[in-house]
């Protein structure tokens, strides 16, 4: 009976809830969302069974650290591991069209430094 009454209260909030502004609702995404190049489709359709676009479009990483990043979302997110060819393809992909932004200033740069 107690389940019920919270099943029944979460309903009732979320039937209450206003609907999100048009702008804020989710628009399908498609392949070309990334920038063009070789291994798009393939990134895209791989990445996109997990999660959004939008967290491989605001990334950047060397294919190291690409790499390294699907071997933990294998790891620790259940993702299935890739064939090879397509692994190298994938990350081959993300290197090229999100690399490393910018590298970091050294904590203290001297002004005065002529190295």
């Amino acid at each position: 009976m107690r389940r019920f009454a919270v099943l029944l209260l979460g309903g009732l909030l979320v039937a209450g809830a206003p609907a999100p502004p048009a702008a804020l609702a989710a628009e399908p995404e498609e392949p070309s969302v990334l920038p063009d190049g070789h291994g798009r489709d393939e990134t895209f359709y791989a990445c996109t069974a997990c999660h959004s676009t939008a967290l491989i479009r605001r990334s950047g990483f060397t294919r190291q650290q690409w790499d390294e990043l699907i071997d933990w979302m294998v790891e620790k997110q259940n993702m299935n591991p890739l064939e090879p060819e397509e692994r190298k393809l994938i990350v081959d992909y993300l290197a090229a069209a999100f690399p490393p932004r910018h590298t970091r200033p050294p904590a203290f740069a001297n002004p005065f430094a002529t190295n």
